[in-house]
């Protein structure tokens, strides 16, 4: 008798424990994750590009993208520091120097969502005269370092 009584404890104990499982509240569900840097796409395309590194120069007001090899790709001058939206004229400019002769946008703006705590963030387009194939830019720029 008490061999059953066991044996009935043993498989009672062993279906209750292997019929748990742990809870799993957390949805498994992720949405794309914004990355740092800066990047850019050409002529409305789908395309997306990315500086190896930039910064902004609060001394200057100057945003730089720079390729891998050290060479500047984006200037981006500002009259501010502050969020804002800057519209493009003569104090506030774009020049992509990625294809050959440079290209300047003449017409779009760049708006700076954030500056604090060393890192700068925002988005730019803009459209300007054909140069080297190029049109229009548009992009973002996410937690650039600030530099004085």
């Amino acid at each position: 008798m008490k061999t059953k009584i066991l044996a009935l404890a043993l498989v009672l104990f062993t279906v209750a424990f292997s019929a748990c499982s742990k809870d799993d509240s957390s949805s498994s569900t992720s949405t794309n994750p914004v990355t740092d840097g800066f990047k850019w796409t050409e002529n409305g395309g789908t395309t997306v590009n990315t500086a190896a590194s930039a910064t902004f120069s609060t001394q200057y007001k100057t945003l730089m993208a720079k390729d891998a090899a050290g060479a500047t790709i984006f200037e981006i001058n500002l009259n501010g520091t502050t969020p804002a939206t800057y519209a493009i004229d003569p104090t506030n400019a774009i020049t992509y120097t990625g294809v050959t002769p440079f290209f300047i946008v003449d017409s779009g703006n760049v708006i700076v969502t954030a500056n604090a705590s060393s890192k700068m963030s925002g988005t730019f387009q803009g459209t300007g005269t054909a140069s080297g194939g190029i049109t229009a830019l548009s992009g973002t720029f996410t937690n650039i370092t600030v530099i004085p």
